[in-house]
């Protein structure tokens, strides 16, 4: 028991650490690179110390969310981007808010094509606001979750009360799912390989059998898979590094199939660079 307890201390220090390691490597790379052009490489080191998002990150992003409900004109989030490889470092894009309040007209065609092949006991990963849940539940009961306990409360006060505080790395039920919904690129949100494999074989465990998985990945044009740093910024703070992974779609589903799930690319949407794949994984 005194090993377990050091163990989890352990791992909790040093995720801290790596936190708070990865904002000021973030804020020292900006600075310098604004005085010295050699140092805008220096983020470039960034994908090495940060970690998959937790709570207080998601919280964040959460509070420009609710500001934007509330008509608050300073709602304006802004993600940078940086990456070991140069061609993917310092860059940065705008986050439009509304897309967290679409209503199902408003959806794209992959999303209401994963809506229609949902069944049965459903549920979302990473739900936010909760704006597809209604949709979701007219196919089955559905429970949504989400590691921000501020956009769970907001969701809430919206009427989404089957939507719950929850990490899928250690979410609980006490009963299984016939389907899990990924409705986002939230596959990305893994961090790693290995964060990946946990988080399939966390899928298997809560599926029923012959459960399926319905999820919309971005496709990244590259062999295997690559990892990048997003750093928010709203109101004109930042908030902690975001590591994510990106995966080549035909990559993904090979690893898919060794995780114990056969995969099948569903459909597609977008242009070169910009595409998005809808994909079944299937509980063997």
């Amino acid at each position: 028991m005194v090993n377990l307890i050091k163990c989890v201390n352990v791992r909790f220090f040093r995720a801290k650490f790596l936190h708070r390691f990865s904002a000021c490597l973030f804020h020292l790379s900006r600075v310098l690179s604004m005085h010295f052009k050699g140092f805008s490489s220096l983020s470039r080191l960034l994908p090495f110390f940060a970690s998959r998002p937790k709570q207080r990150t998601m919280n964040f992003l959460a509070s420009a969310i609710k500001n934007y409900s509330s008509n608050d004109v300073k709602s304006k989030v802004i993600f940078h981007r940086n990456s070991y490889y140069k061609k993917y470092n310092n860059y940065e894009w705008d986050l439009y808010l509304g897309i967290y309040f679409r209503d199902k007209k408003d959806l794209t065609f992959l999303e209401k094509k994963l809506i229609d092949l949902v069944y049965g006991e459903i549920l979302d990963v990473g739900c936010s606001t909760g704006y597809y849940i209604p949709y979701l539940m007219e196919k089955g009961t559905t429970t949504g979750i989400d590691i921000s306990d501020i956009i769970i409360k907001f969701a809430q006060g919206r009427g989404y009360f089957n939507c719950v505080v929850g990490d899928i790395f250690s979410y609980k039920s006490n009963h299984k799912f016939n389907t899990i919904t990924l409705v986002g690129n939230d596959i990305a949100l893994s961090g790693t390989l290995h964060g990946l494999k946990k988080m399939l074989k966390k899928f298997k465990a809560l599926l029923e059998d012959n459960g399926q998985v319905l999820m919309i990945m971005r496709q990244v044009h590259t062999l295997r898979y690559r990892h990048v740093v997003y750093t928010p910024e709203y109101d004109g703070r930042f908030g902690i590094p975001i590591k994510c992974l990106f995966l080549n779609v035909n990559y993904f589903t090979k690893f898919c199939e060794k995780q114990g799930f056969t995969a099948t690319i569903i459909d597609k949407e977008g242009k070169v660079g910009n595409s998005f794949y809808l994909i079944k994984l299937k509980k063997c």
